[in-house]
């Protein structure tokens, strides 16, 4: 009986696009929701997300009865490391961090038994034989493992066409947001000559026969990648859909809450020349709408200032959210027009 059949794989090699989600939660209950979502395949991240051996395996073990096929990232390319996770079940990896055709066929040596590769034999104790009831696995294990290398940096990106020559590399993944930092831009894998970068690579990679791949959630960049002929495509992130979720639910859970409002008045004959002046200072970081009379600054975290000016008075009218410090806004808005009424005895005084 040989090693379990590896449908991502053959996936690839049949060029069928192959669409993925990032599981950063570290937790099997979690990835059990997704991996019956209905996504292709879903990666178990072990380089940025809090994940160990035993919570991989604990993914590894729900993913494996569902429909999607698990994917595992491990923090570096050790060969120690990979050996664990081959062992533990793993049957495809994404090995972050490649930056040469040397480490890529390290990295076939580290999936690979020996006389051909330097893999540890220690599969009688593996999940990945189920425990020795699989007589053939060391026989054919390695025609069911997936190994796919991760360029994302410029060292990477200039030796591409020698990994792409490396027999045993089944498939490329372009690293969008670390290629933008080492091209500095930094937070911004959306800068055009990143994504030209990106493009260009996957164009590179496609045309070798191998596997494209990558992770945005930019819809048109996912949509380019598709049309130039990637073959896996993660479009979403388990950590951010579920914290944009609960910001969401949380918003709308508020909403249905009242504003705090504080008023507040100062007796003072430049009451229209202070109004103006609090609205042209913070113009920059709110709206602002105002005239003589009348100013509104509106803060994009719900902090309001509505003011009134006559002839000997100023009238404030501060507001936050119902979970907003409406006692530290009065005082920031006090200090500001207190300041700028230095030449008179100017005092903001708040209703109870």
């Amino acid at each position: 009986m040989p090693a379990p059949h590896n449908p991502f794989k053959a996936a690839l090699r049949e060029k069928r696009p192959q669409m993925g989600c990032w599981l950063g939660l570290a937790d099997p209950y979690i990835s059990e929701i997704a991996a019956h979502a209905g996504f292709d395949w879903l990666l178990i991240d072990a380089e940025h997300a809090p994940n160990d051996l035993r919570s991989i395996i604990g993914q590894l073990q729900v993913i494996a009865g569902s429909p999607s096929h698990a994917v595992v990232r491990p923090t570096i390319g050790e060969t120690w490391m990979i050996k664990q996770l081959l062992d533990a079940g793993a049957q495809t990896l994404l090995v972050p961090m490649v930056e040469s055709a040397d480490q890529a066929r390290e990295l076939v040596k580290a999936v690979t038994y020996p006389p051909h590769g330097i893999r540890g034999v220690g599969s009688a104790l593996a999940r990945a034989s189920n425990f020795s009831a699989i007589p053939d696995y060391l026989q054919t294990a390695r025609e069911e493992i997936c190994l796919l290398v991760q360029v994302e940096n410029r060292a990477g990106m200039e030796a591409l066409d020698d990994i792409l020559e490396v027999e045993g590399v089944d498939g490329v993944f372009i690293g969008p947001s670390d290629l933008a930092a080492d091209m500095d831009h930094l937070g911004n894998a959306g800068a055009p000559d990143v994504e030209q970068a990106v493009l260009d690579g996957m164009r590179k990679i496609v045309a070798s026969g191998k596997a494209g791949g990558i992770l945005t959630l930019n819809p048109t960049m996912q949509k380019a990648c598709l049309e130039i002929g990637a073959s896996f495509v993660a479009t979403d992130i388990d950590v951010t859909l579920l914290a944009s979720s609960l910001r969401r639910s949380a918003a709308a859970a508020l909403a249905h809450l009242p504003d705090q409002t504080a008023t507040g008045n100062a007796k003072t004959e430049a009451a229209s020349k202070y109004l103006q002046q609090l609205c042209k200072h913070w113009s920059h970081k709110a709206e602002t709408q105002f005239d003589a009379a009348t100013g509104q600054i509106t803060f994009a975290n719900g902090n309001r200032i509505e003011m009134t000016a006559t002839s000997d008075a100023l009238n404030v009218v501060a507001t936050t959210g119902p979970r907003g410090d409406l006692m530290r806004w009065r005082r920031v808005i006090e200090q500001h027009l207190t300041r700028f009424a230095f030449r008179e005895d100017f005092e903001l005084q708040w209703d109870a």
